[in-house]
């Protein structure tokens, strides 16, 4: 696999000791580690932090890199267990629930985190679809982060479950189970109400 690494090159650069070949990997990969992260920790400053702990940490630890797999999925694994470690924080649970508290929504002149169609629906219309992505929103944070990220990857990512296993170091069949355990999940708690 690692002919087909773009990132090889890169790699091996920084592995002898060239510290522009980490600025070039930043340059490549931040992005989509920002976003993937944000995802999962629904909280930006927080996920800027954590981007830059992965790279960090793919700093300190690139001597330990063997490529066996894509450097993107182990960059991925590495934003994977940042993302597990904030979630289990006790810091991170008591910053959501004062959060949630204290977040009446948007004030106002802030532009809310949902598109309106251009069909210009009813307000009773918007209401509902707030209302649904909410529960959607509600809901993908609910799962547990084995199962929400395959699914942030395929779906909202639009990534192929061969691409999101590449990423997360799993089989394109392991990808597909759970995306399809996710959302069987969030349909029941929709479809429950939570």
């Amino acid at each position: 696999m690692s002919e087909s690494d773009p990132d090889l090159p890169l790699v091996e650069a920084l592995q002898s000791g060239d510290p522009q070949a980490l600025d070039a990997l930043m340059e490549r990969h931040q992005t989509r580690i920002f976003h993937f992260i944000l995802r999962h920790i629904p909280d930006e400053s927080d996920a800027r932090d954590l981007v830059q702990e992965v790279f960090v940490r793919a700093y300190f630890h690139i001597a330990r890199f063997r490529p066996r797999a894509l450097f993107s999925a182990w960059l991925f694994q590495i934003a994977l267990n940042l993302c597990r470690d904030h979630v289990r924080s006790k810091a991170w649970r008591r910053s959501r629930a004062t959060r949630s508290l204290s977040e009446s929504g948007p004030e106002e002149g802030e532009v809310p985190d949902f598109e309106i169609p251009d069909t210009q629906p009813g307000p009773v219309e918007q209401i509902l679809h707030r209302e649904r992505l909410r529960q959607v929103e509600q809901a993908i944070e609910r799962l547990p982060l084995e199962l929400k990220g395959p699914l942030v990857l395929t779906t909202l990512d639009g990534l192929s479950h061969e691409e999101a296993g590449r990423m997360l170091g799993l089989s394109a069949k392991a990808i597909e189970v759970k995306v399809y355990r996710a959302r069987k999940r969030l349909l029941g708690w929709i479809a429950g109400g939570f």
